[in-house]
């Protein structure tokens, strides 16, 4: 390879170059950690001019000094090559697995991540991510393609951005096929908690992928739904439904302001859509959150007393019976509310202890949500 002539910027080198200083870089590193803090710094010191040698010796790049070591690396941070791997506390998740009666549930059910404070929710979107990417393998050969379901909302997003990196260059991956669960966007302002808006990080992956959208009115009274559901393009989304092997989604929690189903609701009500008395009735028969916008009480889904419903594939009964079959997963994301921290506990508890509610195969939560259920007991 020959040198660059001209003026130079890391964002002009190609993604081998790039990956290839990053990843000879942090190897100089991890061979550098050893001896006293005096020794780790002049030896760090040292590992940029290692690298450019390397590159010198094996890339024929003399124009990459030891200077431009550092921005090459950088630029592979801004490409998003380094994914850091939350740490997980395997010790509360076999807690929590005794402690709600879930020693049956196989080990990789439960997943603490070691993460609390503003970056938790994030935190626990990436292992959801990572979660996913491992089941997708583990369909591998027993599905000629993948179905996944992408949930609504800011948490679902996080993780399908982190699902796109995992899958961007795996050329072991089955082929994918990504279903919007809903229609989302509710509000003008927020067209990014939509589903079908995160097929876009998928665009550039090396596995194929086909995606199927849900198109629709987001929101229609209960009288409406049935005719909804009839729409040429909505009855198929919905006839493909049957077809998704794993279902990623979050939940709100009732008392959460920024929990979608109940940002609906309240602007309905201000438009006089609504009237408070119909929330009311929802209160009163025990709401404690929503799942992918079906309401729930501590002892089943609320169906009647909601005064809307929002378009979506799966109803809390079916993602229920979906978990029990074999070959199929729902990834529920137990994270505090990523715009307030807010712990989402009162909604997650009837999700363990319920047989009705148990409509998860895999739980990822973070640190303050375990100890906060540990405490409650």
């Amino acid at each position: 390879m020959s040198p660059r002539r001209g003026s130079w910027h890391p964002a002009q080198e190609s993604d081998e170059i790039v990956y290839a200083i990053c990843n000879r870089f942090l190897e100089q590193l991890g061979q550098h950690c050893s001896g006293n803090a005096k020794d780790q710094k002049d030896r760090r010191r040292g590992a940029a001019a290692a690298v450019a040698a390397w590159a010198r010796k094996h890339l024929g790049r003399e124009d990459l000094t030891r200077e431009r070591i550092y921005p090459l690396f950088w630029e592979a941070v801004r490409r998003q090559y380094l994914l850091l791997c939350p740490p997980r506390e395997s010790h509360l998740a076999s807690e929590i697995r005794k402690a709600f009666g879930l020693e049956s549930f196989p080990e990789d059910s439960i997943q603490v991540v070691n993460v609390r404070g503003p970056e938790a929710a994030r935190n626990v979107s990436a292992v959801a991510a990572d979660l996913t990417f491992q089941l997708i393998h583990r369909l591998r050969g027993k599905k000629e393609k993948v179905h996944v379901g992408l949930g609504a909302g800011y948490s679902s997003m996080m993780v399908a951005r982190r699902l796109a990196q995992r899958v961007y260059s795996d050329l072991q991956c089955p082929p994918l096929v990504l279903h919007a669960i809903s229609a989302g966007g509710f509000f003008i302002d927020q067209p990014y908690k939509a589903p079908v808006t995160y097929f876009g990080y998928f665009s550039e992956v090396i596995t194929p992928v086909e995606y199927v959208g849900l198109f629709s009115e987001p929101l229609v009274s209960r009288q409406e739904y049935d005719r909804v559901r009839q729409n040429p393009s909505v009855r198929h989304s919905f006839e493909r439904a049957k077809e998704i092997d794993i279902v990623i989604t979050s939940f709100a929690a009732a008392q959460d302001e920024h929990g979608m189903l109940g940002q609906f609701l309240k602007a309905l009500q201000q438009e006089g859509t609504i009237t408070q008395a119909e929330i009311d009735t929802m209160v009163r028969a025990g709401w404690v959150g929503d799942v992918q916008f079906r309401p729930y009480s501590a002892s089943g889904p609320i169906r009647e007393e909601c005064p809307v419903q929002v378009v979506t594939l799966f109803e809390i009964e079916e993602l229920v019976a979906l978990a029990q079959q074999p070959n199929k997963y729902v990834v529920l994301i137990a994270g505090p509310c990523s715009e307030c921290q807010r712990l989402k506990t009162d909604a997650l508890r009837p999700l363990l202890t319920n047989p009705r509610l148990r409509l998860w195969t895999h739980l990822v939560m973070d640190l303050a949500t375990a100890y906060d259920l540990l405490r409650s007991l």
